[in-house]
C-alpha cells in the first residue's frame, strides 16, 4: 500500500488535535502542582483521562493519514491511560 501524499492529509485536523493533546498535557500539570487528596483525586483522573483521550484521537488521525508515532508517545499515552483508571 503505498504511502499517503501530503495532500491526501488533514493538516488543520492534526494541528487542532494536537493541540487539544498539548492543552490536556498543560492540564496535567496544572493538577500536579496541587497536593493530591481523596477530595481533588477524582479530578486528577478526569485530567489524565482527557488527556489519554486527546492522544488517543491524535494517534488515529496520525495512523490514517501515516504519520508515524513515537514509541515515547505510545508509552505516555497507555501510562495515562492506566492512570485515568
Amino acid at each position: 500500500m503505498p504511502a499517503p501524499r501530503l495532500r491526501d492529509r488533514n493538516e488543520a485536523l492534526l494541528i487542532e488535535l494536537l493541540f487539544n493533546v498539548n492543552r490536556a498535557r498543560a492540564g496535567v500539570r496544572a493538577g500536579r502542582r496541587v497536593p493530591t487528596t481523596s477530595t481533588n483525586r477524582h479530578d486528577q483522573q478526569q485530567r489524565r483521562a482527557r488527556l489519554a483521550d486527546a492522544m488517543e484521537a491524535y494517534a488515529d488521525a496520525a495512523t490514517s493519514s501515516g504519520v508515524p508515532l513515537p514509541y515515547r508517545y505510545r508509552d505516555e499515552m497507555r501510562l495515562n491511560r492506566s492512570m485515568a483508571r
